[in-house]
């Protein structure tokens, strides 16, 4: 089981499995971007990746995630879109702990299911 140590601004060093890391290259594979979930405080962690952070990761194998096309793709947030990175788009704000609890009471509705279900079914 390959293990990746990265750090958290809070946190300190934090290991995780490949899997857990989120991956985006750029410039031709010269650079990138990679994000994780901190496993111990849960705050979300974005990092530049040069070169050899990329290699690197690709190597553990974390996958590379393919940046949406740029005329599809929503805007990124401003905090998550520095001026050498504007390449990558994020598709919409990060999902929240808020996010997960609407769901969750949302998924109680049977209404909610029938929607979801005739939407999958196509009735």
């Amino acid at each position: 089981m390959t293990t990746i140590r990265s750090t958290c601004p809070r946190c300190g060093e934090v290991d995780m499995r490949p899997e857990a890391i989120a991956l985006w290259v750029i410039h031709g594979g010269r650079e990138g971007r990679y994000r994780f979930t901190c496993p111990a405080c849960s705050d979300v962690v974005d990092k530049p990746a040069d070169r050899k952070i990329v290699s690197l990761l690709v190597s553990a194998g974390v996958d590379v995630v393919e940046p949406e096309s740029p005329a599809t793709a929503a805007p990124a947030p401003r905090e998550l879109e520095p001026s050498s990175w504007r390449e990558l788009h994020w598709g919409g704000p990060a999902f929240t702990v808020d996010d997960v609890i609407a769901f969750g009471l949302a998924l109680e509705s049977a209404s909610t299911i029938e929607i979801i279900a005739s939407a999958h079914t196509g009735s």
